[in-house]
């Protein structure tokens, strides 16, 4: 016979009576609910829930009482408990069908949405002095109506403008609205506070207030403290990817008091399921009243790195929504052979209404020119190549096994790369000459720098030490030659890129020997100081300085230089497609007019490692195009830390040559 265990709530709890004895005979049974935190009294158990995992807390009693051979009784109060679940079901799934039909531009038919939409426009029309182009104001509204969402669109296609025309709508609403939002909370790298502060004023012709819990050292924490607690906090608080694990509890409490629209920025860096990043901000958007995800590269590394973006937007439906378990996602990016796979199309489906995604053929961008300009090295800088190439073309040959290509290959490219732009910069240690950002998360060349690549041969160390008193880089002229012809004559500004913290520094000082003043936005440049140079450079009608010079690895997120920029000059790149496409994409972005030529300038000196890197770039680059324009972006298919290619057309090149 059964034994009938009734469950009932009461006060905050759901009390469960009948056979309990029964229940504390089974200490299996006891111990599954020493994680609901239940408590024993006369004759019953009560088991506190609250108010956003109630229906969860239920189902894990229900579950329980069936798994041990309990039947359950559910009394009126939690009949209609369920009921009501039920219904909020069937509205989720209604509410899911309209943020498709918006995210598809096919809801012409849904009166009621057309009249949204139509208040929706009238209000950014009142409230935002920017315009924004159709597919923007779909987003928006997608995202106003959503309340959670994520928008990934690629870079440069305005995604904060579209937030901000969200955030401008909700506002709008009545204060007892549900929906009703007075507050942003922006998650994100700290590059990304300037603009966030600007693109107000943008949007809205007034200066924001807003307060910034990271990258300042002179607010204390007290100071943080006291805006997350303040009655009237100001209306943008920013805050790190990073920052929210020590201030989680503040936060929360922030949100429980205000109506915050929380925003994620750059998102991807919330990915990891076990990383502390994404824990904190999944715990802190159980509290929020709009959740927003952004990113360009929603997918960088599989499938899976979605998870913990639905979880964020939904904490309490994501595997309801997502209908597949993280290891069925990581399973999903081994076996799926491409994006029209039946399983990716049937969890891209179950995804689509809650993301928005613009891809780079619907921002219809001014045209581009990409020029390649070809540099005789001088004798020196060709012997000291040479020298070099020969002995390392060797070692190739030897090491063609996959660690060997993997670890000590990786400092050998590097090597020859600075040999073909800059022959002093082999007289250091290449940590000292690589941002900590770009070697930090790959073991691989952490390895090859640990086990530095030097040169053994005292006739060319000579040649390379007598080089930097001696010589000027071919480059450095080409820059200066291109500097004095197509950018100052045209009253034009140019960023100069430059994977080499050495080779900024010396660029910078040649230029200057040559009065022209130039700007660095290396990792070394204080964050308050990048923030300066950045305004100055993006102003149109500001010429201070008309040269920044830039490594891809300090300035790839959340910075747009499209406004006072329309020039770039490659010093020399590595064979990394995605940080090429994003340093491309700081100066080609919505909001150039539709005349604007933005000019690209690859210096490669002949016969050498740049033009084998320059041929594998641009295959790289097509075949990620492709993976951009696709609605959930895979870009696992291309694996940019690999440079098998790179050595095997080399040693291609070098026999022709030879």
């Amino acid at each position: 016979m059964s034994k009938i265990i009734s469950i009932d709530i009461q006060e905050g709890n759901y009390v469960l009576s009948g056979d309990i004895k029964s229940i504390l005979c089974n200490r299996r049974f006891l111990f599954s609910l020493k994680r609901l935190n239940h408590e024993q009294g006369e004759g019953f158990l009560r088991i506190p829930y609250n108010e956003k995992t109630k229906i969860n807390t239920l189902q894990d009693i229900q579950e329980l009482i069936s798994k041990f051979g309990f039947e359950g009784s559910p009394q009126q109060s939690v009949k209609t408990e369920l009921m009501a679940y039920s219904n909020e079901q069937i509205n989720f799934s209604h509410f899911s069908e309209k943020a498709k039909k918006i995210r598809d531009n096919k809801f012409a038919t849904n009166p009621e949405l057309v009249q949204e939409f139509s208040d929706f426009k009238d209000v950014l029309k009142k409230d935002v002095v920017r315009t924004l182009y159709p597919l923007q104001m779909l987003s928006a509204y997608h995202m106003a109506f959503s309340q959670n969402s994520c928008n990934f669109a690629v870079p440069g296609a305005g995604k904060t403008s579209v937030v901000y025309g969200a955030y401008a709508y909700l506002k709008s609403l009545p204060k007892d609205h549900p929906k009703f939002i007075d507050k942003l909370l922006v998650i994100g790298p700290l590059s990304s506070f300037a603009p966030w502060e600007m693109e107000f004023e943008e949007c809205f012709g007034k200066k924001v207030i807003s307060q910034r819990l990271s990258g300042s050292s002179i607010i204390s924490r007290r100071d943080k403290e006291q805006h997350l607690y303040s009655s009237t906090p100001k209306e943008l608080t920013l805050i790190s990817h990073a920052g929210v694990v020590s201030f989680e509890k503040e936060i929360i409490d922030f949100l429980k008091q205000n109506k915050v629209m929380v925003v994620v920025d750059e998102a991807h860096r919330i990915k990891n399921a076990d990383g502390i990043w994404g824990r904190s901000a999944v715990e802190i958007a159980k509290e929020a009243s709009a959740r927003i995800i952004l990113t360009g590269t929603p997918a960088p590394n599989g499938y899976e790195d979605l998870y913990n973006l639905i979880q964020f937007l939904y904490p309490f439906k994501f595997q309801e929504i997502l209908g597949i378990h993280y290891e069925q996602l990581k399973e999903l990016t081994k076996n799926s052979s491409s994006s029209e796979d039946e399983r990716v199309l049937t969890f891209t489906n179950n995804i689509k209404p809650f993301f928005i995604r613009i891809k780079k053929k619907d921002l219809k961008l001014p045209v581009i020119t990409e020029n390649k300009v070809s540099i005789q090295m001088d004798p020196q800088q060709r012997k000291i190549y040479d020298f070099i190439e020969q002995k390392y073309i060797k070692s190739f040959k030897i090491n063609n096994s996959e660690s060997a290509k993997e670890m000590l290959n990786k400092a050998k490219l590097i090597r020859l790369r600075q040999a073909a732009t800059n022959p002093s910069l082999l007289l250091r240690a290449l940590e000292d000459s690589l941002e900590a950002s770009e070697y930090g998360d790959d073991p691989n060349l952490n390895f090859a720098i640990n086990n530095n690549e030097t040169i053994d041969d005292s006739e060319i160390f000579r040649e390379i030490k007598n080089y930097k008193k001696c010589t000027t880089p071919q480059k450095f002229i080409t820059i200066l030659d291109l500097v004095n012809t197509k950018i100052l004559p045209s009253s034009e500004k140019v960023i100069v890129w430059s994977i080499f913290i050495q080779n900024a520094e010396q660029l910078l000082n040649y230029l200057e020997k040559n009065g022209i003043k130039s700007k660095l936005l290396i990792g070394k440049v204080p964050q308050e100081e990048r923030e300066i140079i950045i305004s100055k450079f993006n102003n149109p009608t500001n010429f201070d300085f008309q040269v920044v010079i830039a490594n891809p690895f300090s300035v790839s997120e959340s910075i747009s230089l499209h406004k006072g920029c329309h020039n770039a000059i490659y010093m020399e790149r590595d064979y990394n497609a995605a940080n090429f496409i994003q340093s491309k994409d700081r100066i080609h972005r919505v909001g150039l007019d539709g005349d604007v030529v933005t000019n690209y300038y690859y210096l490669l000196s002949k016969n050498s490692i740049d033009t084998i890197i320059d041929d594998k770039l641009d295959l790289k680059v097509k075949r990620m195009e492709a993976i951009i324009d696709k609605d959930i972006p895979l870009f696992n298919r291309i694996n940019d830390a690999d440079e098998t290619d790179v050595i095997d057309a080399l040693l291609e090149d070098y026999a022709r040559r030879t």
